[in-house]
């Protein structure tokens, strides 16, 4: 394609209506587009850029940044919150529905490409990962009761939220699938006096996780395993009467909800819940590229209709449907920023192109449950009818 012709196909994605951005070209040309109050300036180095941009929105975009060939001077924030608002990534190309079918193909995730995606996202180290998470390293939504909560109040809530809807009790087995660094484990026992049993992929969190139930003196009581669900037992486990996952549904996989429903209902005795908390969306749609390509290969943010229908084909009863989706606006910009004070630390570990790389995941996510159609939602089912249960929402909270 002609520069000057993509040029005018990358300027047709603006309108008047937009915030004010000046777009600065390689070759010292500049058009000004949208409202007078200019709010960022986008300086592309490299003709190549433009026509990667076309053919793929969101992968064009990213390497571009990530790579340092096209900058962003003022409010990144304010340019990914017009791409989500005026839903910029969803147009298609045959460049973006070939990479799509690619990716598909690559993600049909068998237990050992599971693993090797979880490897590649969640053992980045753990010492990256203390730099920006809160202290109990809680890697998914926070749960704010105000605005001013602090990081770790906020993650502190969300366990405490999510163990107080199982309604969890002293003497009960717990098991969470994909406990990450296993701080809810850790306060199911210590706090409610449950036995739990959290499952990992990742080898960093395992040790990282293990180290602290040791420390607390956890043993008799709290385990953390490095295994798939799908090789986890009834046999070897036996049956659980509460089981929770918090941020992996959307490792899983469309084509493996079935099978991961099965399974939760199996490991669940009768009259258990489940409560399940995950990024969702309205309705079907594919992965961005690039997250899927440079965050979370492998992963798929499922609709909200999916989760249900595979969850009732299994054999569970709904009771009960919330959406964070606010709330992780508000917990990736404490990300966010612990990020940015951390930024020379982490550029040292891991190179300008990770800081870029990193940066804008950060920033596009927030964005995404801002603007765009990203939610968060925690699923409450149980194994057949609970006798008991309140009547109104007022016991789920603390």
């Amino acid at each position: 394609m002609e520069a000057k012709q993509a040029q005018k196909l990358f300027e047709s994605l603006f309108d008047n209506d937009d915030p004010g951005i000046l777009i600065k070209y390689w070759d010292g040309s500049s058009q000004r587009l949208g409202g007078e109050e200019l709010k960022a300036t986008i300086s592309i180095k490299n003709p190549k850029v433009i026509d990667a941009i076309i053919s793929d929105l969101s992968l064009g975009f990213g390497e571009a940044y990530m790579r340092g060939e096209l900058e962003v001077e003022g409010d990144l924030g304010t340019l990914l919150y017009l791409a989500y608002s005026r839903d910029f990534f969803s147009r298609v190309s045959l460049g973006k529905k070939v990479r799509l079918c690619w990716l598909k193909f690559r993600g049909r995730h068998g237990i050992n490409q599971c693993k090797r995606d979880i490897k590649t996202h969640y053992d980045r180290g753990n010492q990256f990962y203390r730099l920006w998470l809160d202290q109990d390293m809680n890697y998914s939504c926070a749960y704010f009761k105000t605005p001013d909560d602090s990081l770790e109040q906020a993650q502190l809530n969300k366990n405490l939220h999510v163990l107080h809807k199982l309604q969890l009790s002293p003497g009960e087995r717990l098991l969470d699938i994909g406990c990450g660094w296993g701080a809810l484990i850790r306060i199911a026992s210590e706090r409610f006096g449950a036995k739990a049993v959290g499952l990992t992929l990742s080898h960093e969190q395992m040790e990282y996780g293990k180290k602290l139930i040791e420390e607390k003196g956890l043993q008799d009581r709290c385990e953390m395993r490095l295994q798939d669900y799908r090789e986890v037992s009834r046999k070897e486990f036996g049956t659980f009467d509460k089981l929770v996952s918090v941020g992996m549904f959307e490792h899983v996989g469309r084509e493996k909800y079935k099978i991961f429903f099965k399974r939760a209902f199996d490991f669940l005795k009768d009259e258990g819940l489940f409560l399940l908390h995950t990024i969702s969306r309205m309705k079907p749609a594919d992965t961005d590229p690039w997250i899927c390509t440079y965050i979370f290969p492998g992963g798929y943010i499922p609709a909200i209709g999916q989760v249900l229908e595979a969850a009732y084909d299994a054999g569970f009863k709904l009771i009960d449907i919330e959406d964070l989706r606010r709330h992780y606006d508000l917990t990736l910009g404490h990300w966010l920023r612990r990020f940015e004070a951390a930024k020379d630390e982490i550029e040292a570990m891991k190179g300008e192109e990770f800081v870029r790389m990193w940066r804008l995941y950060l920033i596009g996510s927030q964005m995404s449950f801002r603007a765009g159609g990203m939610y968060v939602s925690q699923f409450l089912f149980s194994k057949g009818d609970v006798p008991g249960l309140p009547l109104t929402r007022k016991w789920m909270h603390c």
